[in-house]
């Protein structure tokens, strides 16, 4: 079923680099004001017009389960979504997860950005949070959906609810047999990190 979705997924990549646009003017629309109807390939430009996407920028920190993790959450403008096919401002999240022992267990802050594992999508209009996607193709394709929002004034402590999907591992994945509470866990369920 994996391998599937690679194949897929990959073979949308491709496409999707050979069919994008190249805009010389860009239709902008602010990021919040996303719909369903966006058209594709036309140029259109979901820009942050009014900078969002800044406050969450920076280190984060929160501590959970004997760990320790770290988010680096930097902004990535006027970036082509492949899936969507247009253009937008989003976040993009590294990470770093620690043991108490000092053991680091997951680091990925040096990736470049086409490797990146956690990837902006949108402001929910249901409840106000930004969500984002994570696929961890070093963890045999985790997935799931995080989503993020701030819980003081002061835009310091950011609530974290992170949404594994369920664990669907391919004979051939290293963790293939191990018991539930075994499994990887490079991200905390829910956590307040606090801004560094």
């Amino acid at each position: 079923m994996k391998k599937i979705f690679t194949i897929l997924l990959l073979s949308n990549l491709f496409y999707s680099a050979f069919a994008q646009q190249t805009c010389s003017v860009f239709t902008e629309i602010p990021l919040r004001s996303v719909t369903t109807s966006v058209p594709r390939n036309e140029c259109y430009y979901l820009r942050d017009t009014q900078n969002e996407l800044n406050n969450y920028i920076g280190i984060w920190k929160a501590i959970w389960n004997d760990r320790t993790t770290y988010v680096y959450i930097a902004k990535r403008v006027k970036y082509y979504d492949w899936v969507s096919q247009y253009y937008l401002d989003n976040l993009v999240i590294r990470f770093k997860t620690i043991a108490n022992n000092g053991t680091v267990l997951f680091d990925n802050t040096s990736l470049p950005d086409d490797k990146i594992k956690i990837e902006g999508l949108s402001f929910r209009k249901a409840d106000d949070r930004y969500s984002l996607l994570y696929i961890d193709p070093d963890l045999c394709y985790t997935t799931g959906n995080i989503v993020i929002n701030f819980i003081n004034p002061a835009k310091t402590q950011l609530q974290w609810d992170y949404f594994q999907n369920k664990y669907e591992i391919d004979s051939d994945c290293f963790f293939y047999n191990y018991p539930e509470d075994q499994l990887p866990r490079p991200l905390p369920g829910s956590a307040i990190f606090i801004k560094q």
